[in-house]
């Protein structure tokens, strides 16, 4: 079984918004005050619910407040997985709500006034609606005063199966469930110092012995066992005899006689020193390669992170072990905030995949929820556990799932195996950002922050991610933000605005081509089209450029942006045939070199003077194997540090303005369409 759905009413953030989970592992993302805080807190209310209250501050502000006092209701649904234990269903039987399969189980956590408060309460709130001369907001805050009154008479109750019959929850049953939070704000190194530290001393008092298990037969296990227990208790004799005979009792007790107290008898020293005795006095150390050993405080915190989740895993196997009789748990799941807090990148994406790893094998947690700001961690874990909680201008929080917009399809597919191949830590700042722009080289990289700058825009202001794709593989990424994909599956999809900055290229073909030899679409440029219609077909944008247009007319956050004038061709060209006279473009290192055939062209000279510069910056970039990227942004950069009257103008492309406009949510100036 697994928490497939939780829907939560009236609680923090949470006005009422239902989140589907998958089986093992859900990383959960998203923006600061995106919820996911408070997703891990209503988890924890319902599965160890009689440890936490609520209080006034956990009541949703956005709903308001009415006569009716308010409620947090948190509902789970369970249900049946795909490697099903006999004993799971025997837990939830009670709370079915679905018995063909696969089963489906509720419990619902309730936070409310009892009824007979509740008339008191509601008196209470109709005096301040009739107080005359207050506003609505006064009222407001007066209605909160008489609430935060009445918060103390509050109870909680945690409810199995339809909610409508009102059975409560057996806590033989909810106690199968083990719930264990590894907090954002965490102090782990304190709590594995010593054998005192309770974790610690639960799984080393479990784990003692633990290698007799690998003796088959029970005779020699049994042997083996009161051989330690004999050797163990005859030292422990020897220690604290040693200890008595070490203590001079009538120097400690010389005034017993004075007191009276001998006529009770005498004092004396006895007791035994157990083997959880010996535990609590351990101290947990790193060995280092050196040889030497040091206190585990004293560690880095980072591996102190690793090694308390590692404690952690160890007491799950503990506490559903069949050892534990009845008191075994069923269900043991791990919630962990910021895993990333301390850790090296690298660290980072090998716990994630350790974790995904051992959970698909059902060898720790039975589920594990995890909520995380690092691009590592999702690069680590792919796009099938990443839930996505996404802020709305209106406050409100809704959750997506990038892996649910692809259907079984052999083309969804394969786009989401593309995804996931190449979705490392760079590319994964699309799942945290508020907008991204797709752009296909060095360049875009490199230069579009500074021409946002141009703009009065600021990509980090905005929580604009800028990602570098092929022209080809624009089509696999535009998907999991509702391009191109089925209607019924746009509903899972990231809702933020994109824009793809994508070369027009335009291409031509031959006509005739020499028998044998297949007919092939050729870059060409856009000065070149149409010259030889007799000779060659012609493509004013590319095949790619065209599909992905097709693709994205359904869709209101994906645009595609390009030069759709005729005379464009990559970014680079564009930008150079805009600023043919510009300093900042055509610096000493590039080389004006000749067009051949453009003196025939029947063009005006000033336009035959833009397609030379434009043509020679593009030869220029072609060899400059990334560097020109460099020195472009660099003198972009220094030109707009100047004083306004000495700043030398740059034009920037209408297309490219647009791009930028669209992703820090302005308007642009007109839409965009494919040739």
């Amino acid at each position: 079984m697994y928490i497939s759905r939780i829907r939560v009413q009236n609680f923090r953030c949470y006005d009422d918004i239902t989140i589907e989970f998958g089986e093992g592992l859900n990383v959960i993302i998203g923006e600061n005050n995106g919820g996911k805080t408070t997703l891990i807190k209503a988890l924890q209310y319902v599965l160890r619910g009689s440890n936490l209250t609520p209080t006034i501050d956990d009541f949703n502000k956005s709903t308001g407040i009415d006569k009716e006092p308010p409620e947090i209701t948190i509902t789970l649904t369970i249900s049946e997985s795909q490697n099903e234990r006999l004993v799971d269903k025997a837990v939830v039987a009670s709370w079915l709500t679905k018995l063909e399969y696969p089963w489906e189980a509720t419990l619902t956590y309730k936070y409310y006034l009892p009824e007979k408060n509740a008339k008191e309460y509601i008196k209470e709130i109709s005096k301040v609606d009739s107080l005359l001369g207050k506003s609505n907001t006064e009222k407001t805050m007066l209605k909160w005063g008489v609430l935060e009154g009445y918060i103390r008479k509050y109870v909680s109750r945690i409810y199995g199966g339809n909610i409508d019959s009102k059975n409560k929850a057996e806590k033989e049953y909810l106690d199968k469930f083990h719930c264990e939070v590894l907090d954002a704000l965490r102090d782990v190194d304190s709590k594995m110092y010593t054998g005192k530290n309770a974790l610690l001393k639960q799984v080393l008092n479990y784990f003692i012995d633990s290698d007799l298990h690998n003796i088959d037969k029970e005779e020699e296990r049994r042997k083996e066992q009161d051989r330690r227990n004999e050797e163990f208790n005859s030292g422990a004799e020897k220690i604290v005899s040693n200890m008595k005979d070490r203590l001079e009792l009538s120097s400690i007790f010389e005034l017993a006689d004075e007191t009276g107290a001998k006529v009770g008898g005498s004092p004396s020293l006895g007791g035994r020193l157990e083997e959880v005795d010996v535990i609590s006095v351990l101290k947990l150390m790193i060995e280092k390669e050196t040889g030497i050993s040091i206190p585990i405080i004293n560690n880095g915190m980072g591996y102190n992170n690793l090694i308390y989740i590692s404690l952690l895993l160890s007491k799950f196997k503990m506490i559903t072990s069949s050892e534990m009789g009845e008191n075994a748990k069923v269900f043991p799941m791990l919630l962990i905030e910021e895993p990333e807090a301390h850790l090296h990148p690298a660290l980072q994406y090998s716990f994630l995949r350790f974790l995904k790893n051992g959970i698909e094998k059902q060898k720790i947690s039975r589920q594990i929820f995890i909520t995380t700001h690092s691009t590592h961690i999702t690069a680590a874990v792919g796009l099938d556990p990443i839930i996505c909680m996404e802020l709305d201008k209106a406050g409100k929080i809704s959750a997506s799932y990038p892996a649910k917009v692809f259907t079984k399809s052999k083309e969804d597919q394969e786009s989401k195996r593309y995804i996931e191949r190449y979705l490392d830590a760079t590319k994964s700042t699309m799942l945290f950002s508020k907008a991204s722009l797709f752009g296909e080289g060095l360049a875009e990289l490199m230069v579009l922050p500074v021409l946002a700058e141009y703009q009065c825009k600021n990509f980090e202001q905005s929580h604009v991610s800028i990602i570098r794709v092929d022209a080809l593989t624009f089509k696999h990424f535009i998907k999991i933000f509702g391009a191109g994909v089925k209607d019924e599956n746009k509903q899972f999809a990231l809702k933020r605005r994109v824009a793809c900055l994508i070369d027009s290229d335009p291409s031509r073909q031959k006509i005739k081509v020499p028998k044998g030899k297949k007919r092939t679409w050729t870059k060409c440029y856009p000065f070149e089209l149409d010259v030889q219609k007799e000779v060659y077909n012609y493509k004013k944008v590319s095949g790619a450029l065209n599909n992905l247009v097709k693709a994205s007319t359904d869709s209101d956050n994906v645009k595609i942006f390009y030069n759709n004038t005729g005379k464009g061709k990559t970014l680079e060209y564009d930008l150079a045939y805009e600023n043919s006279t510009s300093t900042i473009i055509f610096g000493d290192e590039v080389e004006i070199e000749e067009v051949e055939g453009i003196a025939s062209l029947n063009l005006e000279k000033d336009e035959k003077n833009k397609i030379t510069k434009a043509y020679s910056y593009l030869k220029y970039v072609e060899g400059g194997k990334g560097e020109p990227a460099f020195i472009l942004a660099e003198r972009l950069k220094d030109n707009l540090k100047k004083e306004e009257l000495q700043r030398e103008t740059f034009i920037i492309p209408k297309h490219i303005k647009n791009a930028i406009k669209w992703v820090c949510y302005d308007e642009v100036e007109e839409e965009l369409k494919g040739e």
